[in-house]
């Protein structure tokens, strides 16, 4: 499952001068890591390097093995 119920990156904030452009919340967390972690835990899927070349996978404790 996905351990929910809170934020898993750094919070940006939502003031204006936090802002990126006309209102968007700054980007945290790479999307590949997220991706990643799904898939190496979930998919049980340890190669990751195959997945995505060249980048180092960092885990945020999103994904709950089963």
């Amino acid at each position: 499952g996905i351990n929910g119920g809170r934020v898993h990156a750094a919070w940006p904030g939502l003031q204006p001068d936090q802002l990126v452009g006309p209102g968007d919340l700054a980007i945290t967390t790479d999307y590949r890591d997220v991706l990643g972690e799904l898939i190496r835990v979930r998919l049980n899927n340890p190669s990751i390097d195959e997945v995505f070349p060249g980048y180092a996978v960092t885990d945020h404790g999103l994904v709950v093995p089963r």
